[in-house]
């Protein structure tokens, strides 16, 4: 609590500190404020997580970066933003659900089965995923991948899996502007995979029934029954067909040589699906955030440069008072006959089978909230060092950012009946307020120190520093993974680099990290990371400077090493750790047991941080002055990757150590094009990217038990299971019920007619663990591309942008409520029409085309295990996003002040194109629970 207080009456303090400043350099920017570009030189592209400036043709690295006026989209989560932007960025979406949608990411693939993590930087100080995905990006200047190892050379041990590099938007020397921008729409699912209705489902239960029954037709329900039964749909009587969203945002930016400043203000509010009132006491899900941002720049005696950022922000979300993972099982597993919504008498319906009637859980169990403050402060002070020696310069900056949550209850219970008999113990309950105040906390503290060196000298151009950068990391234990209660993080990165370029042809330069963590062992903390990167533009030689076709072309190459430090995983893997276990009887007339201890694990001295390998060539290229290109190919070779190592003997006695000995190649390439040209007095664009890897374990000590089932050899994450053989059929048993000779011995489970048939892979005439080999692909695609085409006429102007995904596949097991009929009392989907069935005397014969196995109210250890008959083709092509806007005549806006006004519609998410969504309505992206959202908005952009 203390710590609360302090870090509030800080947090305030340095709002008003920021206020003040920000009043006297906005007097001092109405003084003095000139109309000219801010620009100061050619040299003014500064090398992400460095001080150093180049000419941002000359760079070296692999590196793409996207403005946030480009990304913005009417989504609560920056994360859902960037699908189809940035080559080499694959992002999927793993729910709709308002406040925790958002897309997971990585870059260049994954070249690690341990975590994937990516290290995210704000203003140059490292944050991470929580406080990024709700930035708004009205506040966001540019948003970068660093992809190779030059451009990862700065970040030493916490470089391998790529970084994502976020600049925040400044003040410009102008007179005051000010941009006003708000959206409101409406979203929708993209799609909801429903069950089947009353009389599919009754007709097909019964059909499971017979088969249970040893293939003697045994119906449940009779045609009077499943006429006379409720036909529920849970989705609809539960959801809403669409729910407004709505966002508005407005800065104002501007300034002189002595102070420059923007100021930024948003709001965002997403409402969930849940048909219920929004209350004191009940509540749909939902979350609304309240952004601001201050940055302001200070030149003081042509010597002195500061910066002061502040940014925050605070979110509001709400939900009903049931788990919404909970609640999307409940409308998916429970049928549409069991019972009405209400009783006669208005009562809430409920049994003990299916005791959580999904409507009255979000109208009677009350709501729950949280309340989220965030904050990032950035202070930085720069000497201009030209009186000593022309370009030499002294840097030095502070960071402090937080996170706190609070959060609150509204519960109560109700009581279940069925025509007016109490079905479970629970009763009619007022409602209960808990509340509770900082229990999940996160904070960074930043403190760096940098000497550089820029300078010119005619047709040389040299640009060096050094950098000191120590910083800590508090989080708590509900957000630190396997690291449980070791909650505190020390770090320190000595980094460097030099980068010379002769005549703007050719271009070297050497970065380097020296990384320490407390991760590690005393004497055992630091890693040295080292990368060198060249250039070549080749359109500056002579026999091309004038050429009429190519306008630019350069070569870039890059080697270097990187490392990897994750944080919420196992940590101080060398220190001795003991867990309960075993224990004897002590005392002679009464013996006591005593409880023993043992080794957790073995500790190891030596255990270090991943290391990466990183190789890159990239071409850049301009022809005929509109068509852009750009293309890489890669090569990661990861190394001592974090494993525990069962490749120790079986008689060691204790849990084996954990060992840097894991190795991972991930390599692939990556292309981009932009052809932009006029027609008349259309102007337009088209864009094209495409992004492939492949990754292969090359050692994990695995215990194999086959060869063929072995995840070396693999890529990370493949699909094993077992090959299916068809169905088996009645000629395969005999009289009896028993299989024939000959066959394979099934030893998953009993298996009868109309049960799935799988190969015996290894010749051993038992299907068994040794026949499972890898049937498909991971979920990470090994393809993402995009394409899209924009343009502006008259005052008109569109956009329109496609992504899709190729080289996945997917486990229908993965969304197992969905996809196994009738298991532990669940429902029924359309896929299981297609399922095994032979009773001749009614009429059913399916087995010439069936796709899924008999139909059985029991578990089937036989049936659902993965195999071939669940895999299914993951591919995707969804439009992303399409815009119209209409900006009016600027003679309509003279004499009000205003410079600029457009209006829009924009949609999201309209369309997709997959076999999954065309044959059992589930989206690609999130086969189940609550889904992936669409929207339909207008807006409008001011500026003054």
């Amino acid at each position: 609590m203390i710590t609360n207080n302090i870090k509030r009456n800080w947090a305030s303090k340095a709002y008003v500190l920021s206020a003040f400043l920000f009043c006297c350099g906005f007097a001092q920017a109405q003084d003095s404020t000139e109309d000219e570009p801010d620009s100061v030189g050619i040299y003014n592209y500064l090398i992400p997580g460095t001080d150093r400036t180049i000419k941002r043709t000359l760079s070296t690295s692999a590196l793409s970066t996207v403005t946030g006026d480009e990304i913005s989209i009417p989504t609560a989560s920056l994360n859902n933003m960037l699908f189809g932007y940035l080559p080499g960025l694959t992002p999927q979406g793993k729910t709709g659900e308002p406040g925790y949608d958002a897309a997971t990411l990585s870059i260049r693939g994954v070249g690690t089965y341990n975590s994937a993590d990516i290290p995210i930087f704000v203003d140059g100080f490292q944050t991470n995923m929580s406080f990024f995905q709700y930035l708004s990006p009205g506040e966001i200047e540019s948003i970068s991948i660093l992809k190779d190892a030059g451009a990862l050379a700065p970040f030493g041990m916490r470089g391998a899996n790529g970084v994502i590099w976020v600049t925040t938007k400044r003040g410009t020397i102008s007179k005051p502007v000010i941009q006003f921008q708000t959206r409101w729409g409406i979203q929708q699912p993209v799609s909801i995979n429903k069950p089947l209705g009353t009389d599919g489902y009754s007709r097909l239960f019964n059909e499971a029934m017979s088969n249970d029954n040893h293939n003697i037709w045994s119906p449940v329900y009779s045609d009077a029954d499943i006429t006379s039964a409720p036909d529920v749909d849970w989705y609809d009587e539960t959801l809403k067909g669409n729910t407004p969203y709505g966002d508005m945002d407005i800065s104002i930016k501007g300034g002189s040589k002595i102070a420059k400043y923007f100021v930024f203000m948003g709001y965002m509010n997403q409402n969930g699906l849940y048909d219920v009132p929004t209350n004191d006491t009940l509540s749909n899900a939902g979350i609304r955030r309240f952004n601001i941002r201050t940055n302001l720049d200070l030149n003081f005696f042509d010597i002195f440069e500061a910066r002061i950022d502040l940014g925050g922000r605070i979110e509001d979300r709400r939900y009903p008072n049931r788990a919404s993972g909970d609640l999307w099982n409940d409308m998916a597993r429970y049928p549409s006959n069991i019972y009405p919504v209400r009783n006669v008498d208005n009562s809430w319906t409920g049994t003990p089978t299916y005791p959580n009637n999904p409507v009255a859980e979000i109208n009677s169990t009350g709501r729950l909230s949280t309340h989220d403050r965030t904050l990032q402060a950035n202070f930085s002070l720069k000497q201009k060092l030209d009186f000593l020696l022309k370009g030499l310069y002294l840097r030095e900056a502070v960071s402090f950012s937080n996170w706190t949550r609070d959060g609150a209850s509204n519960w109560r219970t109700y009581a279940r009946y069925i025509d007016g008999v109490q079905q479970t113990t629970d009763q009619n309950t007022p409602y209960t307020r808990t509340e509770n105040s900082g229990t999940n906390q996160w904070s960074w503290q930043h403190l760096s120190g940098t000497a550089g060196y820029d300078n010119s000298f005619g047709k040389h151009h040299v640009s060096s520093s050094i950098n000191i950068l120590h910083n800590t990391y508090k989080t708590d234990l509900s957000a630190n993974g396997d690291a449980g209660i070791m909650v505190n993080y020390k770090y320190m990165n000595i980094g460097g680099g030099f980068n010379y370029s002769y005549d703007d042809r050719y271009v070297g330069e050497f970065g380097f990290s020296a990384s320490g963590s407390d991760n590690y062992k005393p004497g055992n903390k630091w890693g040295f990371y080292p990368a060198l990167s060249l250039a070549w533009v080749i359109s500056n030689e002579r026999f091309l400077r004038d050429n009429k076709m190519v306008n630019f072309l350069k070569l870039r190459v890059s080697a270097g090493k990187s490392g990897w430090d994750p944080m919420g995983t196992k940590r101080y893997l060398y220190q001795t750790y003991y867990q309960s276990g075993g224990g004897l009887y002590v005392g002679n007339d009464a013996p006591v047991w005593k409880n023993g201890l043992g080794l957790l694990y073995e500790p190891n001295n030596e255990i270090f941080a991943e290391k990466s390998l990183k190789y890159n060539i990239g071409l850049d290229m301009k022809f005929f002055r509109n068509l852009n290109l750009t293309l890489d190919a890669f090569l990661d070779k990861r190394s001592g990757i974090v494993t525990q190592d069962y490749m120790m003997v079986s008689t060691y006695g204790i849990e084996p150590p954990y060992r840097n000995i894991g190795k991972v190649t991930n390599k692939g390439f990556e292309a981009e094009l932009i052809y932009s040209n006029s027609f008349r007095e259309l102007n337009y664009y088209l864009i094209g990217s495409v992004t492939y890897n492949s990754n292969k374990i090359d050692y994990m000590s695995e215990v194999i038990t086959s060869t063929a089932a072995a995840r070396t050899g693999q890529s990370i994450n493949s699909l094993f299971g077992y090959v299916a053989d068809g169905f088996y059929d009645i000629s395969d048993f005999d009289s009896q019920g028993n299989l024939k000779e000959g066959l394979p011995i099934p030893t998953l489970g009993t298996v009868q007619p109309g049960d799935i048939k799988y190969k015996n892979m290894n010749g051993d005439n038992i299907i068994d663990e040794n026949d499972q080999v890898k049937i498909g692909n991971p979920g990470m695609p090994k393809c993402i591309y995009s394409f899209g085409l924009g343009g502006d006429i008259k005052g008109f102007d569109f956009k329109v942008l496609f992504q899709g995904a190729s080289g996945r596949d997917v486990n229908l097991l993965d969304a197992p409520l969905q996809s196994i009929a009738f298991r532990n009392n669940g429902n029924v989907y359309k896929i299981a029409e297609d399922r095994w069935a032979y009773y001749p005397e009614l009429g059913i014969d399916t087995r010439s085309h069936a796709k899924y196995p008999r139909l059985s109210t029991k578990d089937n250890n036989n049936n659902y295990v993965n195999s071939t008959i669940w895999k299914r083709n993951g591919d995707y092509l969804k439009l992303r996003n399409v815009e119209i806007g209409y900006s009016l005549p600027r003679k309509w806006l003279s004499g009000m002040g205003i410079t600029h006004t457009r209006v829009f519609l924009q949609g999201v998410n309209l369309l997709t194109i997959s076999s999954l969504m065309k044959d059992y309505d589930m989206d690609p992206e999130v086969l189940s629970g609550y889904s992936a959202m669409k929207s339909y908005n207008i807006g409008i952009t001011v500026n003054f």
